[in-house]
């Protein structure tokens, strides 16, 4: 059997596979340990600016890290002390959530988007499938080469980031705006009101937005800057807001989905929510999005006004990810957040209960007798429904890269409402100037909601006009709101059906454009649906 010494480690790869067996072959990896660790430490190639680059980001990221946490304790002990107390608040208020380490990745981001990967793809891919093979014939990787896993998995995550970039920023201003985007994270925390982009995109509607007019369900419009505050009250708006606040206050999550036309439409939905004076519906307001909101930083943070961001995988059927393993890895990063938002009752007051290493213990990593532990308060019909969901979700293998990041956040964000706006791309404006819904995803229903929970019908048009390409022009809003849906196990059982008639009713709402739901659009797409 030849040895790798100047063997191309792919040639080697398929040679060994055709004319040996198995168990020769992991012999011969284990006889070539230090020639396969050497193969992975070439994997930069001879770009040695980039990977010194690289490098250096890595090391700075690390420090900013550590200057972030001691910044963080030292202002919570100064807050003790109420004549520091004043000036750390200011303080918090100008650094408006940017730290150190979020500066140093952005940077690094750059360096990810701007530039075509220099990590041999192909050398990647013949590692991972070796590292694959031997894991299947029985040979435990972390403990004959663990150096070795640990560097295919640092190259093929930076790999990753670079087809990130390339499949979602698709212009060079976008890869200049690139944000950076971490793979074991699913939820992106909000803005505070004190940020500096909360503040432009505020300016920027009041500067751009001439009007937001509230359209009720018989037709009459109310202007928001031109009519009565009484008007104003008493529109349909403004009703439903009231019983959705009333359904909130008894322990229902709310689900805020509908279509939204241009760029910020979540954005807006929550602005003028808030102006309407429902604060308690948008505080934390979490948004479900698809990761090319990640894209740039003008988006992600424009999105990140409109409360956490849940990040999702694009439907295939309408946005086809061309990187090998780039799918999968958002694929497991929307299971997550899949899980989070439909875990039962029993699971969220665990989360609110138990700290992270806890519910990791219990829930994810923990034996039988850890979980029961746990769960002892729980009456036996409570439990099983949470072991059911558990085994039906593959809750231990979805959860298991589940960071302490996202726990912590969730837990303070888990019972406020949410944005899902299920189309499958943005919806187009016809040459009479209606508007058209693209397909649509019913899964939604299905992946994110329980029984008990509420859909508040939302119609919002008029972004278009106000976000044509990167420029901002002046435009009139138009809002409208249908009665709030209780969802049933029925609905959830009829998801494809049901999810799809919830957004023909939204398109039926009356508005200050025409919104179209097209039958023959979202028929083509299914017709066109692989077998």
């Amino acid at each position: 059997m030849k040895l790798l010494d100047k063997t191309p480690l792919s040639k080697w790869w398929e040679e060994a596979k055709e004319h040996y067996k198995p168990d020769e072959v992991i012999q011969f990896l284990l006889n070539n340990k230090d020639k396969l660790e050497e193969s992975l430490a070439k994997l930069g190639g001879k770009k040695r600016l980039y990977s010194a680059s690289d490098r250096m980001f890595s090391f700075f990221s690390r420090l900013a890290g550590a200057a972030d946490k001691i910044s963080e304790k030292a202002q919570h002990y100064l807050m003790r002390f109420s004549w520091f107390r004043g000036f750390i608040e200011k303080a918090r208020g100008w650094k408006n959530h940017l730290n150190f380490k979020e500066l140093i990745e952005f940077a690094r981001a750059k360096l990810y988007s701007l530039r075509r990967s220099p990590h041999n793809e192909k050398a990647i891919r013949v590692l991972e499938e070796i590292v694959e093979f031997a894991s299947k014939h029985g040979v435990d990787i972390n403990t004959h080469f663990p150096e070795a896993k640990q560097k295919l998995l640092e190259k093929k995550n930076q790999l990753l980031q670079h087809k990130f970039f390339q499949e979602f920023s698709k212009t060079r201003l976008e890869q200049l705006l690139a944000i950076q985007f971490s793979f074991d994270r699913c939820i992106f925390p909000v803005l505070p009101d004190t940020a500096f982009w909360h503040k432009f995109f505020e300016f920027a509607e009041r500067k751009k937005v001439l009007d937001i007019i509230l359209v009720d369900k018989c037709g009459k419009r109310v202007s928001f800057r031109k009519d009565s505050a009484e008007d104003i009250a008493s529109s349909d708006t403004v009703l439903t807001l009231h019983k959705l606040s009333k359904i909130k206050k008894r322990g229902h999550r709310i689900f805020f989905v509908g279509h939204h036309e241009g760029y910020l439409g979540p954005y807006f939905v929550r602005s003028v929510i808030r102006k309407l004076g429902f604060h308690n519906l948008t505080q934390n307001c979490n948004t479900v999005v698809g990761p090319r909101m990640f894209s740039n930083v003008v988006l992600r943070n424009g999105a990140a006004n409109v409360g956490n961001l849940f990040i999702t995988v694009p439907s295939q059927k309408t946005t086809t990810i061309k990187t090998r393993g780039l799918a999968e890895e958002l694929r497991k990063t929307a299971k997550r957040t899949q899980c989070l938002i439909k875990l039962p009752d029993a699971g969220l007051y665990l989360i609110k209960k138990l700290s992270y290493e806890d519910f990791m213990a219990a829930m994810v990593n923990g034996a039988p007798e850890t979980f029961t532990q746990y769960t002892s308060f729980l009456d036996e019909k409570t439990k099983q429904e949470l072991i059911i969901f558990m085994e039906t979700e593959n809750f231990a293998e979805s959860m298991k890269d589940f960071s302490k990041e996202d726990y912590t956040l969730f837990k303070k964000i888990m019972k406020e409402s949410f944005l899902i706006f299920p189309e499958g791309s943005r919806s187009y404006i016809d040459p009479d100037g209606g508007v058209a819904l693209k397909y649509i995803n019913p899964k939604y229903l299905q992946a994110y909601m329980r029984p008990g929970d509420f859909i508040a019908p939302i119609n919002l048009v008029g972004g278009s006009e106000l976000t044509r390409g990167w420029h901002l022009r002046s435009a009139t809003l138009g809002i409208s709101m249908g009665d709030p849906i209780e969802v049933t196990a029925e609905i959830i059982e009829n998801y494809e059906e049901e999810g799809v008639n919830v957004m023909r009713s939204i398109a039926q709402l009356p508005n200050i454009k025409d919104v179209r739901f097209k039958e023959e659009i979202q028929y083509k797409r299914k017709k066109d649906e692989p077998v």
